[in-house]
């Protein structure tokens, strides 16, 4: 069925005063909204699910989910997509402007198809997991827009717009945004304050977030209800899917309804469409739960399908720490990372440069017998230890006398950043792009590697010229979209925190500090996977912290380290050696597992863990951020309570440094799910930076 022939059937001249209600329905969320010929669609509820609604007329529906404030009229209910009108007097959510002079967009014609290709005729129509497409047009303004509404399999709502312009004057895009209402019972913003939770509540009026691209962190805004935890309490949450700058915002009416949205942050003239020229927005996604633990749930479904199945221990060789060492130096410390269970050895592609080892000649040097004359040579011989190959590479760097920076300035952008300038390849200027990707394939043909370490450098912009973020990005992608299909076993990890990234990349989270890991975990994971994020551990300075508690703090996500090995003492390498080899014999269930957080850490204990989807076993993680004076009971949750666990503390050995031993710990204690989440275990008194890592697996 064409869009126009769904168009007609759904919204016929002899239906057009007729009310059409879509109910999608997945996974305990259900989706409902109101589709209108004249209109965009206005979503009358998102959340918990609804049941089955056959046999409700679509009129008694709108009364029921209907505004409930002082004007009882519809139109005090904004659309996916609102416009400044009494019930939304903030920003318009597409705002742009034709030659200098603002369009207020209003798209009075509008036609909806399914994805299913099933019709939706007036009345009430109820599907599982699907997507609404409506295309509209505003003929004042001339501009034409497609909207896609997505329930997921997994209960997540996805949104996505394009706006083109058919007007003759250029149309200059300032803000695109998507939201969806939330509950009346959304009373509170929730911030992820270290291991602690801390709840806001919200006023009338807007509010929003800005998410550069330096923040390092991922970009999302939760609302709750009040008193809400990891395992209680109502949650909607949103995340604009894109790798560059973008806004999250809360809405507020007088009207005693809330939205929750947001878009790209787009600069001044950074997009500007010509006639018959479009914009798309990013993928807006929506989650809610009962509980944060349900709500990022629904999120690491959705993207672990998309892992990529490389999950080997990295050393990062390309680290500070190894910018001095020569060749034989550095083939010294690839012995010693295979000693202590590495499985990939990352090296940095300025280092093969400094130390003579270009990358991009042709190899010509006796390399099939190790020789270190040059880098396949070398590549020999690291891999004689069992060790994969990676490289850390910054595509778009470039020397400010190097030949490509005079003989292409414009293909350069300027990055500043802590004080320091730089150039760099503006890769949404083709030929740019084009150097970059011969140099790259160029590198991957000749010297086979697993591993692809790329370190996106956001934020260029040219002086005087308007901004290129959304460009580059999309380039950004493209070039990582071609990598995949060229190179299907090639596992590509970058800094970027956003699911856009996360289904084309690891993300790489590379904090030098295991404190500050622990407790930016709960928030970390919010969003994005553990098995998808890559954490560096045991790499800060010997200060005295514990092996165990450097270790658990990157333990849940994809490990890693990067630290001198040579200088580590005997004790220090069987304590590394030991710690990997206990992630390479849980990471299975670390990957596929079920991240529960624990409500009763704080900013003192951390508690937390990955339950099987079966439920059969489990591994937890206990950490002390402060010392604790008194004893305490911890409860260990997302247990079956019918099951029998039995526990074992795994880890670190009795008498070690800071190390804590429960009395129960001497021998192997069961309990049921149900005790275990109702009554916990106690915990005796422990020093700051004392942890515990427990292995819980279910008994006939």
């Amino acid at each position: 069925m064409s869009v126009e022939d769904a168009a007609t059937t759904a919204f016929s001249p002899d239906h057009d005063s007729a009310v059409s209600i879509l109910h999608l329905r997945a996974r305990g969320v259900s989706a409902l909204m109101q589709l209108k010929p004249t209109g965009l669609p206005v979503i009358l509820h998102w959340g918990a699910d609804l049941g089955d609604l056959h046999g409700l007329s679509a009129e008694a529906l709108l009364a029921a989910f209907g505004p409930t404030g002082p004007d009882p009229l519809p139109s005090m209910m904004s659309s996916i997509m609102p416009k400044t009108s009494l019930a939304w007097n903030s920003r318009a959510a597409l705002a742009g402007s034709h030659d200098g002079h603002a369009s207020a967009a209003c798209f009075t014609d509008s036609q909806a198809r399914l994805i299913s290709e099933r019709r939706i005729p007036p009345g009430l129509t109820e599907v599982g997991a699907d997507t609404v497409i409506i295309e509209a047009h505003d003929a004042v303004n001339g501009l034409n827009l497609d909207l896609a509404i997505q329930l997921t399999e997994d209960g997540l709502i996805r949104c996505r717009a394009g706006v083109t312009n058919k007007n003759a004057a250029d149309y200059r895009l300032e803000a695109l945004e998507l939201f969806l209402p939330v509950s009346d019972r959304a009373t509170h913003r929730v911030e992820f304050d270290g291991p602690a939770l801390s709840a806001v509540a919200l006023r009338s009026g807007s509010w929003s977030v800005d998410h550069g691209v330096f923040d390092g962190r991922p970009a999302h805004l939760v609302l709750a209800e009040a008193g809400t935890g990891f395992r209680r309490g109502q949650v909607w949450q949103v995340h604009v899917a894109f790798s560059g700058a973008v806004q999250h915002r809360v809405e507020r009416t007088a009207y005693g309804r809330t939205y929750l949205g947001g878009g790209e942050l787009l600069q001044a003239g950074e997009i500007v469409l010509g006639t018959g020229e479009a914009y798309h927005s990013p993928w807006v996604v929506w989650t809610w739960g009962d509980g944060l633990d349900a709500a990022a749930a629904r999120l690491h479904r959705y993207v672990q399908p998309d892992v990529p199945h490389n999950d080997r221990i990295i050393f990062h060789a390309g680290a500070p720490a190894f910018d001095h060492y020569d060749r034989q130096a550095m083939l010294s410390l690839a012995e010693y990372a295979a000693a202590v269970g590495a499985e990939t050895f990352l090296l940095d592609i300025e280092w093969c440069s400094r130390t003579g080892l270009d990358p991009y000649i042709d190899s010509a040097g006796p390399a099939a017998t190790g020789s270190l004359g040059n880098l396949e040579g070398l590549l020999v011989r690291i891999r004689d230890f069992d060790l994969e190959i990676g490289f850390a590479v910054e595509l778009e760097s470039v020397e400010t006398d190097s030949a490509t920076a005079r003989d292409h300035p414009d293909w350069l952008l300027t990055v500043e950043r802590d004080g320091v300038t730089r150039q760099v390849l503006d890769l949404s200027v083709r030929p740019a792009m084009m150097h970059v990707w011969e140099r790259l394939t160029k590198l991957l043909d000749r010297h086979h590697a697993s591993l692809l370490s790329w370190s996106i450098i956001h934020g260029g912009h040219r002086p005087g010229a308007t901004a290129t973020q959304h460009s580059s990005t999309l380039a950004a992608y493209r070039l990582l979209d071609a990598l995949r299909e060229r190179y299907p076993q090639l596992t590509i990890q970058t800094t970027s925190l956003d699911l856009a990234m996360a289904a084309r990349a690891v993300g790489a989270e590379l904090s030098g500090d295991s404190t500050a890991r622990h407790c930016d975990f709960a928030g970390l994971v919010q969003l994005m996977p553990p098995g998808l994020v890559w954490q560096p551990a045991l790499d800060e300075p010997d200060d005295g912290t514990p092996t165990a508690y450097r270790a658990i703090s990157a333990f849940f996500g994809r490990l890693g380290l990067g630290m001198d090995l040579r200088k580590q003492a005997p004790g220090s390498l069987r304590a590394i050696h030991r710690w990997l080899a206990l992630h390479k014999r849980f990471r299975s269930l670390l990957y596929s597992g079920t991240t529960v957080r624990s409500d009763e850490s704080d900013r003192g204990f951390v508690a937390h863990g990955v339950v099987a989807d079966h439920r059969g076993e489990a591994v937890f993680a206990l950490v002390w951020l402060e010392r604790a004076l008194a004893s305490r009971r911890v409860r260990i949750d997302g247990l079956d309570p019918g099951t029998s666990y039995r526990i074992e503390v795994v880890g670190a050995r009795p008498g070690e440094t800071q190390s804590v031993t429960p009395a129960w710990a001497s021998g192997t204690p069961v309990l049921t799910g149900q005790a275990l989440g109702a009554a916990g275990i106690p915990l005796p008194p422990a020093r700051r930076g004392s942890s515990l890592l427990l292995h819980l697996e279910s008994v006939a």
